[in-house]
């Protein structure tokens, strides 16, 4: 589990719930983002079940102030214990939290899971192979 709580003048940036089980993924995006200097903060989950306890505020995430909920989740499609897909599909069944949206992140560029991410209710989808500056554009049209 990773934390990383960014505050400028007592005020909290914008909270993206990152999950993502490749360790030099992580690295590449959150040194992507602080690089771009925008106002959001990541908190950093490694699977889709760890993703379900965070936005449940189970466990270890039921303090809101630590672990408040994000304004965007940016989610691998393949990870151990449940899938992007179906950590998406469990956002969208929820009515706290389908109005988040969902950033499908993979190294597929498939067109049926682009299809699939998309009828689940993604609002973007993002081919690790390209450039990340893109991955911030996305991300800075949907949240700022």
């Amino acid at each position: 589990m990773y934390l990383r709580c960014i505050l400028l003048m007592g005020e909290a940036y914008k909270t993206i719930l990152l999950v993502e089980d490749e360790p030099d993924t992580r690295f590449l995006i959150l040194a992507s983002f602080e690089f771009a200097n925008l106002p959001l903060s990541f908190q950093v989950v490694e699977n889709g079940q760890e993703a379900v306890n965070y936005l449940s505020g189970k466990e270890s995430y039921a303090d809101r102030e630590c672990y408040p909920l994000p304004v965007m989740i940016m989610t691998n499609i393949r990870l151990p214990y449940m899938s992007g897909f179906d950590l998406l599909e469990w956002v969208k069944q929820h009515s706290k939290l389908r109005h988040l949206p969902v950033l499908v992140i993979s190294v597929s560029d498939d067109p049926d899971d682009l299809v699939q991410a998309a009828s689940l209710g993604a609002c973007s989808y993002f081919v690790k192979t390209s450039s990340y500056n893109d991955l911030i554009d996305i991300v800075a049209k949907q949240v700022l």
